[in-house]
């Protein structure tokens, strides 16, 4: 569908739009030329008569050619229109002077008549000579007199001042929506800033604690698996080979006269010790790693609850609130105790 223009300054008409919109203005043309029913009044003016005028249907036909053209996406029979309207050779029946036209009908149809042949010498055909000769005489007064041409300058002033209003209130509305949406989005990246900031200080140190909770919570099963084997496997032992194991500990416990044997003992305390002490640094090893891993989880809690506490907006955090929370997630970590060594021999044993 074609875009088109209808530009007559001279009769205050001016509009742009698509073929279905000239199409609407040509039959409003033809619509008001059916209904002013111009054909064959008779120009009695003054006592004399001078032959009778005829305008609606030559009007009517001309707009339907033109109306069909533009169907057809043809420019020739449009344009010529706009310039013979903008000569002041056609009345157009949308501009002022066809509204006038209009109202005078109601009043004086041989005035109405007069006054559209006027302004519309092309279509216009009075039957006689002496009608041409009264129309031309009109003419020649109307278009004599610079109030006709200052009106036009008027209605095209008039259009260009409302259209330069629309474009100045278009454009400081605009003006106010751009300066709205600067000032939203420089509030929101304000606040996603100060929400990232805060959030970095934390969020970080959490997924850190995090990745140290994983692997000491894997580390504590597995020394406490080790502690539990190592514990009952000895039991275990003993009492699927209990006579052996009795045997064993009275032979060696026991002298050759019958009496008890202090070396033996201590074959037998030496080792059982050495087991008992690597048993409890296994147990210590998974308690270390146990507190770490409670530790690392307890902190990681607490990073969330504050990010959280940050995010509530109908809970505001206080500064006393930051201050206890951030003294929870940063204190020390807890106290390893020092190891020991084994005992070193059987005196030391004794004395312990």
């Amino acid at each position: 569908m074609g875009s088109w223009k209808v530009v007559i300054p001279r009769q205050g008409v001016r509009f742009y739009g698509d073929t279905r919109k000239v199409t609407e203005f040509l039959n409003n043309e033809i619509a008001y030329f059916t209904k002013l029913a111009i054909n064959g009044i008779n120009l009695n003016f003054g006592g004399q008569g001078y032959g009778s005028l005829r305008l609606s249907e030559r009007a009517t036909s001309e707009l339907s050619k033109i109306a069909a053209d533009v169907a057809a996406e043809k420019t020739e029979t449009l344009e010529q229109y706009i310039n013979d309207a903008n000569s002041r050779q056609i009345l157009v029946g949308a501009s002022p002077a066809g509204e006038r036209v209009g109202q005078l009908k109601q009043e004086s149809d041989v005035a109405a008549a007069i006054l559209a042949a006027v302004y519309c010498p092309k279509w216009a055909q009075p039957s006689h000579s002496q009608g041409r000769e009264l129309i031309a005489i009109f003419q020649s007064v109307a278009f004599a007199n610079p109030a006709n041409f200052a009106f036009d300058d008027l209605l095209s002033a008039s259009e260009t001042a409302t259209q330069v209003k629309q474009a100045n209130e278009t454009s400081e509305l605009a003006a106010k929506k751009l300066d709205a949406f600067i000032d939203e989005k420089t509030q929101l990246i304000a606040e996603l800033e100060n929400l990232y900031r805060k959030q970095l200080t934390i969020q970080e140190p959490a997924i850190s604690w995090q990745s140290i909770a994983a692997p000491k919570t894997t580390v504590w099963r597995f020394w406490l698996s080790l502690f539990a084997f190592m514990v009952a496997a000895p039991i275990v032992a003993a009492l699927i080979y209990w006579d052996a194991v009795a045997s064993a500990i009275g032979k060696i416990t026991a002298t050759s006269n019958g009496g008890f044997s202090i070396s033996g003992l201590a074959a037998i305390s030496v080792p059982a010790l050495f087991y008992a002490w690597l048993l409890k640094n296994i147990s210590r090893v998974f308690i270390q790693n146990l507190n770490l891993a409670d530790d690392a989880d307890h902190r990681r809690s607490l990073a969330l609850t504050y990010m959280g506490l940050l995010q509530d907006e109908k809970r505001p955090t206080s500064d006393q609130d930051r201050a206890i929370i951030l003294n929870a997630l940063f204190r020390p970590i807890p106290n390893h105790t020092a190891d020991e060594g084994p005992p070193a021999g059987l005196i030391e044993l004794m004395r312990k």
